[in-house]
């Protein structure tokens, strides 16, 4: 079984982001932001450190980023070496996942489609990931978005 490190520090993973910001245009920028109004709202630091629902493993991370009550959707971000990619799962639709690679300087192929989904999957089986622990590769349907 892959061993998926959980809980990373929030301060570790905007080290990671900032590392990876030539990945994507735009994202990296909304992300920090997040980061530093959220840090603004929570005292003391180490309750928001806590709070950053973190796993990863072999340079790959994955976290949330929300829930939407009203259009009742889960939000997370998906950060391999190449891409720093989307990832949203309809409530309604829990085996529906839509992962977003909107603003990344590399164009994927269809090789990096599969390690994307191979990777995030890897962390999905693997992890104590609420929400998405009944999610499988064989069970869920993946949708790109590229635009």
């Amino acid at each position: 079984m892959m061993k998926i490190n959980e809980h990373m520090t929030a301060t570790q993973l905007k080290n990671i982001i900032n590392e990876r910001k030539h990945l994507n245009l735009i994202r990296p920028k909304v992300l920090l932001r997040k980061f530093e109004e959220y840090v603004k709202d929570i005292t003391p630091p180490r309750t928001f450190e806590e709070a950053c629902f973190t796993f990863h493993t072999n340079g790959t991370v994955f976290y949330a980023t929300g829930r939407s009550v009203f259009s009742s959707m889960y939000q997370a971000v998906f950060l391999n070496k190449n891409f720093i990619i989307g990832v949203s799962i309809r409530c309604c639709h829990p085996h529906s996942v839509t992962l977003d690679f909107k603003e990344n300087s590399n164009k994927p192929i269809e090789q990096d489609k599969k390690e994307v989904v191979n990777q995030l999957f890897d962390i999905i089986e693997n992890a104590d990931i609420f929400l998405l622990e009944d999610m499988t590769r064989d069970n869920t349907t993946i949708e790109f978005v590229f635009k």
